[in-house]
């Protein structure tokens, strides 16, 4: 025998509560706050910023409801000011070096670390299945919260208030200390053969042998009409890279 339902009136009530978009108490607003640095005009912006996707259906959210479209905005916004630091930091390289750089820096991981320092993977909202298995996709997560969180500063105090957050709390030690320490054989020798107008170096992969748990790889690395140089390696990469280093060292031997 089935029980007695509720009223209807009291189930668009349960129903309507259910729904309502979590939030910060204003402890944790503040707290937050304080951790970034900047103080929001539109508290509505930060709700957003903590609003993972996994809610939306949950909530019967659109497309604004969570941080998704504050994400692409943000990954934007630190693309640029980024680009911008690391043209003024290293006025002499070349535009692959800093492209690498700035794939590192802008990338999920160190967005990741940040928001480690902010603590946000406490302040996330995020569906029960979710908080309860906190896998990598926590970590994905945190990071996409601190694109989202650049845009919101972005939107709420202009491109300086962004650009200052990011400077303040970015991890520089990610950045090369010495742009050339940092750059592999590889790289060097493409740096060397544009500088010189020289074509490209090829690189050919003539020897495998060992066994299957520790082979070993054997490369030749050649630039047509120059030199060429073979090297060994645990890996093909590996030998590519002792080739690449075999063959700089030759061209720039004095």
């Amino acid at each position: 025998m089935k029980g007695r339902s509720r009223p209807k009136r009291t189930r668009l009530r349960a129903q309507s509560k259910s729904r309502q978009r979590p939030t910060l108490s204003q402890r944790q607003r503040r707290k937050l706050e304080d951790d970034i640095g900047y103080r929001f005009e539109d508290e509505d912006l930060l709700t957003h910023v903590l609003t993972h996707p996994s809610l939306i259906d949950e909530f019967e959210g659109g497309a604004r409801f969570s941080n998704q479209r504050l994400e692409f905005l943000g990954d934007r916004v630190l693309g640029l000011v980024m680009a911008e630091w690391l043209s003024l930091k290293y006025p002499k390289e070349r535009e692959g070096y800093l492209t690498r750089i700035l794939h590192n820096m802008v990338s999920g991981e160190t967005c990741a670390i940040v928001g480690a320092q902010l603590n946000l993977r406490d302040y996330l909202f995020v569906d029960a299945s979710m908080r309860n298995n906190e896998t990598g996709n926590f970590d994905k997560a945190v990071g996409d919260a601190v694109e989202a969180l650049i845009a919101a500063i972005y939107c709420d105090g202009g491109l300086d208030a962004a650009e200052k957050f990011i400077k303040r709390i970015w991890p520089t030690n990610r950045l090369p200390a010495d742009p050339q320490q940092s750059q592999s054989a590889k790289t060097k020798l493409s740096d060397w053969c544009g500088a010189n107008q020289k074509p490209y170096a090829i690189y050919e992969m003539i020897d495998r042998s060992g066994p299957d748990h520790a082979p070993v790889f054997t490369v030749k690395a050649r630039i047509d009409g120059e030199a060429e140089a073979i090297a060994v390696g645990r890996s093909k990469q590996e030998a590519e890279t002792a080739a690449a280093d075999a063959l700089l060292k030759d061209l720039t031997h004095d």
